[in-house]
């Protein structure tokens, strides 16, 4: 038996249950064999299954200490169970306009449009293209698509610690072809939190990428754990890109339309996150 969940998760709890998953943030009944693709699948759950609105930052640092900045607004919806994604640059001044759409295919790939003003018109991004800087920081056109069980073959899995709290360590080997050939997560075992992912190529000891979730600058919305900080790390390059979700919106009214390539051709306006947080963006959480 499950445990009751609050009504505000019930359709997430639902989709679990129909999947014979636990939901996120209920702990399963001990009698419950949590096999580590049932803890993949209720962290992504948990991470993937929502939409949203925010403004986002993003600042990359080099060895040097030198630094470059974008500010964008970002919106992300599932439709007919198809992750869709639609950024734009708002800053510096000279980029503004510059945009970017992701639409999750049928097949489980992606397909990936870029709109560049200054040339008025649109690029499309090829498979061999998702490795890619995004706005030419350190972040991949790979970290915005959603992440399935099925994408993976599971090879081990460990209790560790991760920020001073208790974490599943599920270390598995991709079964598509992205830049990396195995991945480690770090799994909160408390709310099914992806506090750190780290990427290695194959047979190499050393991860040459990580992305890591602060606990302190998570929120709790929706019946989802969600973070509004990011740290990715390019090992290779001694490069960092912090990625800030300002005004965080979580499952709020967006029209399925804006995701098209004529929203990026015709330079529409996409929706913007209030300076004000709605009532339901939720509220942060520290451990």
């Amino acid at each position: 038996m499950l445990r009751s969940t609050p009504r505000r998760e019930f359709a997430v709890a639902l989709l679990l249950v129909v999947a014979g998953l636990p939901p996120p943030h209920v702990a399963a009944d001990p009698g419950i064999d949590m096999s580590p693709e049932l803890i993949l699948e209720r962290a992504f759950v948990n991470r993937f299954e929502v939409d949203t609105i925010a403004n986002i930052e993003l600042v990359m640092r080099d060895k040097s200490k030198r630094e470059l900045r974008r500010r964008l607004r970002g919106v992300s919806k599932r439709i007919d169970g198809r992750v869709h994604s639609l950024g734009k640059i708002v800053w510096p001044d000279r980029l503004r306009g510059m945009s970017v759409l992701t639409i999750e295919a049928f097949d489980r790939s992606h397909d990936a449009f870029v709109y560049l003003p200054s040339l008025k018109r649109v690029r499309r991004i090829s498979t061999a293209q998702r490795g890619d800087a995004f706005f030419g920081t350190d972040v991949t056109y790979e970290d915005l698509e959603r992440r399935r069980v099925s994408d993976y073959e599971v090879s081990s899995i460990d209790e560790g610690e991760r920020q001073g709290e208790s974490v599943y360590l599920i270390r598995a080997r991709s079964l598509r072809d992205l830049t990396y050939q195995w991945v480690l997560f770090a799994i909160a075992t408390s709310d099914d939190a992806i506090l750190e992912t780290r990427y290695y190529k194959d047979a190499e000891e050393r991860a040459f990428r990580s992305i890591t979730a602060p606990r302190k600058s998570m929120i709790v919305a929706g019946g989802h754990t969600l973070p509004t900080r990011l740290r990715v790390e390019n090992r290779t390059l001694a490069r960092t890109t912090e990625v800030t979700f300002q005004n965080l919106e979580v499952n709020p009214q967006i029209d399925d339309r804006i995701f098209s390539v004529g929203t990026l051709e015709f330079e529409r306006p996409i929706p913007k996150a209030e300076d004000v947080a709605p009532t339901g963006q939720g509220t942060s959480i520290q451990r």
